[in-house]
């Protein structure tokens, strides 16, 4: 499964996200994350996990 997010720019967000899926029993097999370069206040983020 991919989940795809964007949201505003803030600390934890890749923790929070990766502990959510950790917790429903998910493996993440690939990451992508990146800031928004122009505003620096939006974030982007990939990820390719196996659910339980």
């Amino acid at each position: 499964m991919i989940l795809t997010l964007s949201c505003p720019d803030r600390r934890g967000i890749v923790a929070a996200v990766s502990t959510f899926l950790l917790e429903r029993g998910a493996n993440i097999s690939d990451a992508q994350q990146f800031g928004d370069a122009t505003t620096d206040t939006k974030f982007f983020m990939r990820v390719v996990f196996d659910p339980a």
